[in-house]
């Protein structure tokens, strides 16, 4: 590995302005189909950390990854996103009404909701007046949960060294700063009252072909914020390809879940 590494070029991709709404309508269709789902766990432990089901706020929900997870506990998900192309992606469910809208103006009832939880997302938002609309609509005693993940793991040693070289140090320039929070597990981000850690046993188990994760590289957003994208994308399926397992069609890795919890005064 570490003679195919040197012969590597860096990445140098041009900047552009970094995520905003629009560059969360250009990745839609890739959200839908290469960011993993989390896992049923998940949602049996949210829903086991307070005692009323009957609203669920799913804040920044893209395309609906955690919409159909929390749908199976929840009488009612109000499913919010900035983003119309995020929402349009997202798959209908009877349980959950999708809506675009503001995390720090949801336009949700006053004290309407068991829980509020944001999956993936919450670096994204302006947190300080998030906690605010969360303290407003959330009941008393309700749930709110941070969820996100670390950099994936569990690769054979050749191409996980790859992947922490790729996140680490040959895209470190690019990702936007609001990636810095996710590095600090959402330590550094305010919290409405007193909070406890998501537990480090839940993670996202997958079972990848190298085009699924090439196509999970592919929407994060340092390598969105480059010009030349799909020459990056040609350049990575090369070194992938020199580095995947003879005979292997898919291959074992995980995703450790993290963040933030903690019910409301």
């Amino acid at each position: 590995m570490d003679g195919l590494h040197s012969s590597l070029q860096p990445l140098v991709p041009a900047m552009s302005s970094g995520p905003d709404h629009g560059w969360f309508d250009a990745v839609a269709t890739s959200y839908q189909h290469c960011r993993p789902r989390y896992p049923d766990q998940l949602f049996r432990w949210l829903a086991d950390q307070t005692t009323h089901h009957h609203c669920c706020w799913d804040v920044a929900c893209g395309s609906g990854q955690a919409s159909l997870g929390l749908a199976q506990w929840f009488d009612r998900v109000e499913a919010t996103d900035l983003s119309p192309a995020q929402i349009a992606a997202a798959p209908a469910h009877p349980r959950i009404h999708y809506r675009v809208a503001a995390a720090e103006q949801s336009g949700l009832m006053d004290a309407s909701l068991d829980a509020v939880v944001v999956a993936a997302a919450i670096h994204w938002l302006k947190v300080p007046h998030f906690n605010l609309e969360v303290q407003r609509v959330l009941r008393p005693g309700g749930l709110l949960a941070w969820v996100g993940y670390d950099p994936l793991q569990g690769a054979p040693p050749a191409l996980q060294t790859w992947l922490d070289q790729l996140y680490h140090q040959r895209l470190h320039r690019w990702w936007p700063p609001e990636r810095a929070h996710v590095d600090q597990r959402y330590s550094d981000l305010p919290f409405p009252g007193s909070s406890e850690t998501i537990p480090s046993q839940l993670r996202i188990e997958l079972q990848w072909s190298m085009d699924q994760l090439l196509g999970f590289i592919s929407t994060w957003s340092a390598l969105r914020r480059a010009d030349q994208a799909p020459a990056l994308m040609t350049a990575l399926r090369n070194e992938l390809e020199a580095l995947w397992p003879e005979g292997e069609t898919h291959l074992h890795f995980h995703l450790p879940l993290m963040g933030r919890w903690g019910l409301l005064p």
